[in-house]
């Protein structure tokens, strides 16, 4: 996984600290969208003599069309990922592809929407005449082909994960794979949800009860994570996170304008992140700063609500994308339990927590869209019809994608398969239903009579 692959050191002031990123998965678009370009215009004019030029605008028209289908299906299947349902919320979370994602099914219906306003407009005018299922089995090798690169970058984003890989499976190629798990989506669903591990490789106490310091205090750590080779120990309290103090977090809950009173009254505090309805956000440097403002609003506004937590929560909560290591710096007790116990600041040799081994269907489908490519580029000659090469890739793949998704953690919307392998039932149907299509009103081939 690797969701950056650089940066270019320009306008850091807007994308702070480095540059520029350069995305794994917008690369591999990239590669995708070039390859199946230049491929794509020798084919087409050898199979279905279509001009270069007008098959690499219908690639363009194909794949805008592509990227707005498989955005708008992931949306709609995981709209609790996006609480802002107005229009200019939907919209700007619309173009965040990077943060996840796609879904291939949505290309696939997008895509022929796309083909069809290209036909209408510019293929059905062009003399001489394209055939339209001649040029169905120029396209279908590069289909797979996108979809074998197109995987690379969900697989370097860290998308597309799979289940957690059995024991047996892990010492065999492509039998798991550890992700970073903190630029990692799986992040959400392997701790919050399943609770298969923590986020950061340790657990940590409760802030609830008597300890006045909300910071984070380590209870136990996962043996053998990189957490516990990087030297944190129980008891630990973190105090600092990526060379940065690891600030209290407040934040106040209250009528708004009693919150406005307050804050005004508070001092030695940062970043104030005001919302409607009288809630706040604000930062302590210091926890001797942080006791004096609690003290100060429980004796002046004891209606307001305080919700302590501190830098380091944040920052696992919403993690930066590229950035995978964590380094902490923690207080801990020389002499625990003592009458005058003392604590030292220790830092920490720079971690990385990964998850566990998980089945890397990207990686799978990439191995099996090379696999099809090969036979299509066999079976080509020997196609009874045209349109043929386009029947088997949507078989192949339909039933690819049916076992593929079985490996996979998600939802079921009915009788216990995912969208995807309905998805794929409609496929497989398809492909049936157009095969006996075309033996009925398309005549074979000569070279097979």
């Amino acid at each position: 996984m690797q969701q950056v692959l650089f940066t270019l050191p320009i306008f850091k002031s807007a994308f702070p600290p480095d540059g520029i990123p350069m995305y794994g998965f917008g690369a591999m678009l990239f590669v995708c969208f070039v390859a199946v370009t230049l491929w794509g215009s020798r084919r087409a004019k050898r199979t279905a003599d279509m001009p270069a030029e007008r098959f690499q605008d219908m690639v363009i028209w194909l794949f805008v069309a592509g990227i707005i289908g498989a955005r708008v299906l992931y949306m709609a299947q995981y709209s609790q990922n996006f609480p802002d349902q107005s229009i200019a919320g939907l919209a700007g979370a619309f173009f965040k592809i990077w943060e996840g994602g796609i879904i291939f099914y949505g290309s696939a219906m997008g895509g022929v929407v796309g083909y069809g306003l290209f036909y209408w407009f510019v293929l059905r005018r062009l003399k001489p005449h394209v055939n339209g299922w001649q040029l169905a089995d120029a396209v279908a090798p590069l289909l797979a082909l996108g979809l074998a690169i197109g995987r690379i970058g969900c697989y370097l984003n860290g998308c597309c994960w799979g289940q957690v890989a059995c024991e047996e499976c892990r010492v065999v190629p492509l039998g798991a794979a550890h992700f970073p798990l903190l630029p990692a989506h799986a992040r959400g669903q392997l701790v919050r949800e399943q609770n298969l591990q923590t986020a950061t490789g340790f657990a940590v106490e409760s802030r609830h009860g008597f300890n006045p310091d909300p910071r984070t205090r380590v209870r136990f750590v996962e043996t053998g994570s990189p957490a516990d080779k990087a030297g944190v120990k129980p008891g630990d309290v973190i105090a600092k996170v990526n060379g940065e103090s690891n600030a209290i977090v407040v934040e106040l809950i209250g009528p708004e304008e009693k919150v406005k009173t307050v804050l005004a009254g508070l001092k030695d505090y940062k970043e104030v992140k005001a919302a409607p309805g009288g809630r706040a956000r604000i930062e302590f440097d210091t926890l001797v700063a942080y006791l004096e403002a609690r003290s100060t609003v429980a004796r002046t506004a004891p209606e307001i609500i305080l919700i302590p937590s501190d830098k380091l929560e944040d920052l696992v909560r919403d993690w930066p994308r590229g950035k995978s290591k964590l380094a902490l710096t923690v207080e801990r007790a020389t002499n625990e339990g003592a009458k005058d116990e003392t604590r030292e600041t220790v830092d920490l040799s720079p971690f990385a927590p990964a998850s566990v081994g998980l089945y890397p269907t990207q990686l799978y489908e990439t191995v099996s869209m090379v696999l099809i490519i090969l036979f299509l580029l066999a079976y080509f000659p020997y196609r009874r019809h045209d349109g043929q090469l386009m029947v088997v890739l949507m078989a192949c793949y339909a039933f690819h994608r049916f076992v593929n998704e079985s490996l996979r953690i998600e939802p079921s919307i009915g009788l216990g398969l995912t969208l995807s392998q309905w998805g794929s039932v409609v496929i497989l149907v398809a492909a049936i239903g157009i095969e006996v299509y075309l033996r009925r009103t398309t005549p074979a081939r000569a070279s097979n009579v």
